[in-house]
């Protein structure tokens, strides 16, 4: 029965979470760790990995969790499905462990079954699995479970080895995601219930006595909680992501705070209104903070009076409160007032209470035990029905945020994104009416204006471009991205000079950014320097091995000077780390016609414009090419489009 039970696990998560196979990367925060990180994007090798225990990128000491990322782009490249399976192994690993921990901890079959099943089909945890950047939370709770299991045997049977074993899933699981720093407070909770390490009817001397010692075996693991619990506060100061904090008072926070620990359980319960992005009400009203108190402080006092006879809610309760509380924003860390991933590990104690309470009910009330099980399979049912539908709204970024937009979470965060998004796509008219929202909901949105600036730079409207950038950068005169947009402007206007002047500014302010290295190389390709262009070029490249941007301007300006050998080798490894490349496409059909190989030009172009139908330099060329294969009326027709499509204009993202 065991090991159905496992497979009935496994195969529950793959039928919620199989169709993320099928989705996309999201350009929130998978950008980061995966989709702009050449350092992840180069595998998995010593290098590498000495990289993953130094940065300070996301803010969080996690190896493992970049070391997970890298050994799946060695494996499956940038194909999103692998990223996606990784999440769906792990989670799918970490419900059978936390039904293996559960049974070994309090012999329980049927319960520790039912809490594993809700913690492998509620909707709460489709962000932990569905989202490839949060591969944070499913590595995490890997080592969290074998470390619940590790403690099991070492509670029963003790052991120098099994402590060190309880110690090692710890510190793996902290270099996954620093929130399991309360591993050792739960631990100390499984110690009243259900390992009865302390005598539940002693005086309450006795059991403070008894307690205080058992804390006292786990101080090595309570150390360790603290180093990791500072290290995090200090990188996410130093990468100014407590900033919003300073504007939400500390009352206020306690505020959210409260209202949020309900909210949750709400959630827990019916979980509906999904989103990926709560935005910050910075005030509740009072009304909800009051009642929240209230409904926390009864559920407490409920649970504490029956601690003795049915511990297992007290410990569910306190295991709830307890594993939330580095997450629960007292000290605010982004612009969010909670979110749905936050709830991984913390409803394990929910699903305690509520397996238990109902075998405890069930057998109290004679219920039949067909009935209890129809009534748990309806349930989770229920539950795989919405964790299904809700994992569908993950299957790209404009899906995802629209649907948050949609179920009454507007934000600038939701905005941006999906304008990022049509962008992507060249529908700029999309994008632009989801960035006059933003702007909107904050007119101060830097996003929102340099986004609109690239929107009017790509359409040829440079003044326009100039004015959305301009007041960004007076915003926040450090952005170099917003520089280097500027320069792009001046460069597609041909005044070189006034565009170099905005890349030096950039590359004063952050000497590694490559854009403006790129660009530097490309004013260097047109002016005819080309010993200067191809010194900028590949310092970019240096900087980023794996930048098909850098590759793609090295072939092009290879193709410049005839070296059309030298150019294929740059744009084809430019192909191989994106197919999709348009510009690599379009200069290696290029290079293939300047050496009159018409045919081997045109599948290049037409690769080109199978991505990109509107690319009007491909069609161009392809119309040379076709013409020079005898294909006049099919040249003459992209002629015809390239006319009718206007004056090509660039901009960077």
């Amino acid at each position: 029965m065991t090991a159905v039970v496992c497979v009935a696990l496994v195969l529950a998560c793959v039928a919620i979470y199989g169709q993320t196979l099928t989705h996309d990367f999201l350009n929130y925060d998978d950008n980061h760790y995966v989709t702009e990180n050449p350092h992840v994007q180069a595998g998995l090798h010593m290098n590498t990995v000495g990289w993953a225990f130094v940065t300070d990128k996301a803010l969080y000491i996690h190896p493992l969790t970049w070391m997970s990322h890298m050994l799946d782009c060695s494996l499956y490249g940038m194909h999103p499905w692998g990223h996606h399976l990784t999440n769906l192994l792990f989670h799918s690993a970490a419900s059978v462990l936390l039904f293996w921990a559960l049974r070994l901890l309090t012999g329980a079959f049927w319960p520790s079954a039912m809490v594993a099943a809700l913690f492998a089909v509620h909707p709460l945890h489709v962000e932990s699995v569905a989202w490839v950047a949060e591969r944070k939370d499913v590595l995490s709770a890997v080592f969290w479970m074998l470390a619940l299991g590790a403690y099991g045997l070492y509670a029963r049977r003790g052991g120098v080895l099994r402590y060190a074993a309880v110690a090692a899933a710890f510190i793996l699981g902290l270099m996954s995601k620093p929130m399991v720093v309360t591993l050792p407070f739960v631990l100390l909770l499984l110690d009243y219930w259900p390992l009865e390490q302390a005598d539940r009817n002693a005086s309450p001397g006795v059991m403070a006595r008894k307690m205080a010692q058992l804390a006292l075996w786990k101080t090595p693991l309570f150390l360790i909680t603290v180093l990791s619990s500072v290290s995090t506060f200090v990188m996410q100061a130093g990468g100014n992501n407590l900033a919003f904090g300073e504007k939400v008072p500390f009352v206020d926070r306690c505020a959210n705070a409260i209202v949020v620990y309900v909210l949750y359980l709400v959630k827990t319960l019916c979980p509906s209104g999904l989103a990926a992005f709560y935005p910050h009400p910075v005030t509740r009203p009072m009304w909800q903070v009051a009642g929240a108190a209230v409904i926390l402080a009864a559920i407490t006092l409920f649970c504490l009076r029956e601690a003795r006879r049915r511990p297992y809610l007290i410990i569910g309760w306190f295991w709830y409160l307890g594993t939330l509380v580095p997450v629960i924003e007292l000290v605010q860390a982004g612009d969010f007032s909670h979110a749905d991933r936050y709830t991984y590990l913390p409803s394990i104690g929910v699903f305690i209470m509520a397996a238990w309470g109902v075998a405890d009910l069930a057998a109290a009330w004679q219920v039949p035990r067909r009935a209890v099980a129809a009534a748990s399979a309806i349930v989770l049912a229920a539950f795989t029905v919405c964790a299904v539908v809700q994992t569908g709204y993950w299957h790209d970024s404009e899906t995802l945020f629209r649907h948050a937009i949609s179920v009454g979470h507007p934000s600038t965060l939701a905005y941006d994104n999906v304008a990022a998004y049509a962008m992507n796509q060249k529908r700029y008219d999309a994008a632009r009416e989801s960035l006059g929202k933003a702007l909107e909901l904050n007119p101060k949105d830097l996003k929102a204006l340099n986004n609109m600036g690239l929107i009017a730079l790509a359409q040829g409207h440079h003044d326009e471009a100039r004015t959305y950038l301009t007041k960004a950068l007076e915003l926040k005169p450090d952005q170099v991205n917003v520089i280097n947009n500027l320069a792009n402007i001046a460069m597609d206007q041909k005044h070189y000079d006034e565009a170099r002047i905005y890349l030096k500014k950039a590359l004063e302010l952050d000497p590694a950014s490559i854009n403006p290295l790129i660009n530097l190389g490309n004013i260097a390709t047109e002016q005819g320097h080309y010993d200067e262009a191809g010194e900028s070029l590949k310092k970019a490249l240096e900087i980023d091995p794996r930048s098909v941007s850098a590759l793609t301007n090295i072939g092009k300006l290879y193709v410049v000077q005839k070296r059309y050998e030298d150019a294929k080798n740059y744009l084809t490894k430019a192909l191989s780390l994106d197919p999709k490349s348009v510009n690599a496409l379009n200069n290696l059909g290029g290079c293939f016609l300047y050496q009159d190989q018409y045919e081997e030009a045109r599948q290049y172009l037409q690769r080109a414009l199978e991505v990109d139908p509107q690319s009007i330099s491909a069609l161009n060329n392809l119309a040379y090419a076709l013409t020079k294969l005898g294909r006049q009326a099919e040249a003459d027709a992209c002629t015809k489009k390239a006319a009718e499509l206007g004056k090509p204009h660039t901009a960077s993202p």
